[in-house]
């Protein structure tokens, strides 16, 4: 009884086990140590009448796939498989898109998908057909053949254009990577641009440099916007509260990541319309701006991310700070979200000199508070004059519980604790801050630490770093490390030699 088999297209054709062995022997070739016998061994197909050839190709990639982790068997374990199994999703992707494994014309790709309503019109308004027929000429699809299997999964779940409701593929990694690279340059001037074109998607596709989700996944597509991060400052006003919720939702929709200021609003209990009612206070509106933020996905490639941003002396900074952590309550803590704080080299001294911080409402103290983040000296004067100030609403709190049972309690707990320095902020930055004042980071932020002097404690992966400033902090757990020769190390693979750059908080 012969077997027949149902292609992609429908159609309905004999079996033939020679062409599916020809098609694990041509992910195999030229790739050292894997063994196309054993990956058809591992497949371990039963075929049947009018099985799927997609069906097939599943299994074999699943077989690939299992051997890269055979870490348990010496013989059978090598990472190699991993870009067989890249050469298997590939060849699936490709049939996929194009129905056939060589992809068409770039130019007949692009009027396609600009068809379907997946690519801008204006693609084939800011390019001819002849100078699509130029970009495909340096393009590359055997580099899709040379990416492992994460890379070309990765693409294809987050980058590639796509029906995210039904999973339909419209363009491979080398498309991708060239429609990107023309968008990015449309506007240069024509006896220019295309070199431009070239040089970006050479680097791109050779990995040269990483693109940020919104440009790789947006620059050719109906989405008009292609920031990685938007910064949004949230006013004392419900007008301002409400829009900041919006505009997050909508952002996120277009792939962004949050940076949020609230330094603005007013701590739980302060008047509100002279006294008539009273303010309920940061975590209310920090829940509502979460449920915006979650409505949308980013593009539907990963969920929304926000990092909050609030001055340490805000009167309410001792329920922001402990937001994150896994005590507490649910109405009382917001553990989805990351939190940044500003501080300066004012409250540093506090805490080295033993001394108190002062907490402030800061709708009593507008000039002090634009005054933090545009001239620290101006700051400081206002800071100690309403320390003095019997009128306004305050808290006084000793600066080593906010260090050291705050911020650094919770930096070491949660990971997730970022510092801003105002006062690099405005000495270092590019920005003139009395014009240009900077409120916050985004939300891709580093926990900065000084080059040494560190030491590994004798519980196993604890760390403790000693900074400039006097301050401890203990790292457990995996941490990412930039090291002064521009190298990454995790911190457990530390050694005393290492002279490290940064900490950063993945």
């Amino acid at each position: 009884m012969s077997i027949n088999v149902i292609k992609r297209d429908g159609s309905r054709v004999p079996l033939d086990i020679s062409k599916i062995q020809r098609q694990v022997q041509q992910c195999c070739r030229g790739i050292d140590h894997v063994s196309a016998s054993m990956i058809e061994i591992r497949a371990k197909i039963q075929f049947y009448d009018d099985m799927k050839t997609s069906t097939i190709d599943q299994l074999l990639l699943q077989a690939m796939v299992g051997l890269i982790d055979e870490e348990d068997n010496p013989e059978l374990h090598n990472v190699n498989y991993q870009y067989v199994a890249g050469r298997q999703r590939n060849s699936m992707l490709r049939k996929e898109v194009y129905n056939q494994y060589e992809p068409p014309k770039l130019y007949e790709i692009v009027k396609r998908n600009v068809e379907l309503g997946f690519y801008t019109p204006e693609l084939l308004e800011w390019y001819s057909e002849s100078e699509w027929s130029t970009i495909e000429l340096f393009m590359d699809h055997d580099k899709d053949e040379r990416y492992g299997y994460a890379a070309i999964a990765q693409l294809c779940e987050k980058y590639l254009v796509q029906n995210r409701s039904t999973g339909q593929i419209y363009e491979t990694p080398q498309v991708r990577y060239a429609v990107a690279a023309a968008t990015a340059f449309h506007a240069e001037s024509k006896d220019k641009r295309l070199k431009y074109v070239k040089d970006y998607y050479e680097c791109a596709s050779d990995g040269h440099f990483t693109l940020a989700t919104p440009v790789l996944a947006g620059l050719g597509t109906t989405t008009k916007q292609f920031s990685s991060c938007v910064l949004i400052s949230a006013d004392d006003t419900l007008d301002s509260i409400f829009a900041s919720g919006e505009m997050m939702a909508k952002y996120a929709s277009k792939r962004a990541g949050i940076g949020l200021e609230i330094g603005r609003v007013r701590p739980v209990g302060s008047p509100i319309r002279g006294g008539e009612i009273k303010h309920t206070g940061l975590i209310p509106f920090l829940k509502k701006w979460y449920g915006d933020l979650r409505s949308c996905s980013q593009g539907g490639i990963r969920n929304a991310s926000c990092t909050v941003y609030l001055p340490i002396w805000h009167y309410q900074f001792d329920d922001f700070i402990v937001l994150k952590n896994n005590q507490g309550t649910e109405e009382t803590r917001i553990r989805q979200l990351d939190y940044g704080v500003v501080i300066s080299k004012l409250f540093w001294r506090r805490y080295k000199n033993g001394e108190n911080i002062t907490l402030f409402d800061p709708s009593e103290v507008p000039d002090m508070y634009e005054a933090y983040y545009r001239n620290s000296e101006q700051f400081e004067e206002l800071y100690i004059k309403y320390e003095q100030d019997q009128t306004k609403k305050r808290k006084v709190i000793s600066a080593e519980e906010i260090f050291k049972s705050g911020i650094l309690k919770e930096r070491t707990d949660t990971g997730r604790i970022y510092l801003v320095n105002i006062d690099n902020v405005i000495n270092q930055g590019s920005f003139d801050c009395e014009l240009d004042p900077i409120y916050m980071s985004n939300l891709c932020a580093e926990i900065v630490l000084p080059t040494k002097p560190f030491q590994r404690l004798e519980d196993e992966g604890t760390f403790k770093l000693h900074l400039d400033d006097g301050q401890e902090v203990t790292l457990k757990g995996e941490h990412k490390v930039l090291l002064k020769d521009g190298t990454r190390k995790k911190v457990r693979e530390l050694t005393e030699e290492d002279d490290i750059e940064s900490l950063l908080a993945i």
